[in-house]
């Protein structure tokens, strides 16, 4: 798949997220796409991916500002490949498993299809990412 156009699509769900255009964020799913949150809420269709997030945006992500970053890409079959995106989000209210308004930050994991020469998510998982307790048998240990 191409890298460049790969790029543009993280590049244009992070604009759509910080424009608050929920549409234009929408328009990077498939028709059919499933969006899993953080707190593991699953969105089914671009209508109700558009949906949600036009609400969180009005109100908890309302100043919201998130800053994306690919981190891997795995073809994994003709046209699909698996993108995980790292993420930096402030200006937001409480929210999140912590229930926090301090930046977060998270990895997202797209699946990712070429339909006709556009590409599009198909398959979205988000979670916040947290540090190990120190207290935890994977402390020390990459996580």
């Amino acid at each position: 798949m191409d890298e460049q156009a790969l790029e543009a699509l993280v590049g244009e769900v992070e604009q759509a997220w910080n424009t608050h255009d929920m549409s234009r964020f929408a328009a990077c799913f498939a028709a059919d796409a499933d969006f899993v949150n953080v707190r593991g809420w699953w969105w089914r269709g671009r209508g109700e991916i558009e949906l949600t997030h036009a609400l969180l945006h009005e109100t908890m992500f309302s100043d919201s500002f998130m800053e994306l970053e690919r981190a891997a890409t795995k073809d994994v079959g003709a046209g699909v490949v698996v993108m995980h995106v790292k993420w930096r989000m402030v200006g937001h209210e409480r929210g999140g498993p912590q229930q926090t308004s301090e930046p977060r930050t998270g990895i997202w994991s797209w699946v990712i299809r070429d339909r006709e020469g556009r590409l599009e998510i198909v398959s979205s998982h988000n979670t916040d990412t947290m540090v190990v307790p120190s207290t935890h048998p994977l402390a020390g240990r990459q996580a």
